[in-house]
């Protein structure tokens, strides 16, 4: 027997592969770019997305974008957060942060309330770091 199916119990059952699951959001489910696929056009929804492969137009989510090591994004991006790894070019707008690993590169615009910068990573072109308003700073006391 080549693959054995698992029930929601955890037992084997014959059959199949198993199930690929994927945790997501209360809300929205996570969506993977493989290493191996390119995406073009417009990409939109709820949940966060990780990039591993190439993806070339928008993304518009209310989530979070990750764009792991060998990842590329060539894209005008809106989303809650972003945690780059990879590269990425174009307009990309996040409303909480914008965190750079030291293999992360960014060419283009950015407008983001936080800048995350590793040593080692590289930005090229404008960011527009604008902070936290007063109300959303945590206290010092």
């Amino acid at each position: 027997m080549l693959f054995r199916k698992r029930s929601r119990t955890g037992v084997a059952l014959e059959g199949g592969p198993p199930p690929f699951e994927v945790p997501g959001l209360a809300g929205g489910g996570r969506t993977v770019i493989g290493r191996h696929t390119r995406v073009v056009g417009r990409l939109s929804g709820e949940g966060p997305v990780v990039v591993h492969g190439d993806m070339k137009g928008t993304i518009a989510i209310r989530g979070g974008l990750s764009v792991r090591g060998g990842g590329r994004i060539e894209a005008d991006v809106q989303a809650h957060s972003v945690d780059l790894a990879g590269e990425a070019h174009g307009r990309m707008t996040a409303s909480t942060r914008v965190s750079l690993a030291a293999t992360g590169a960014f060419e283009g615009e950015m407008d983001t309330p936080i800048l995350d910068v590793m040593p080692g990573s590289t930005v090229s072109g404008r960011a527009r770091v604008a902070g936290l308003s007063a109300k959303s700073r945590p206290s010092s006391h």
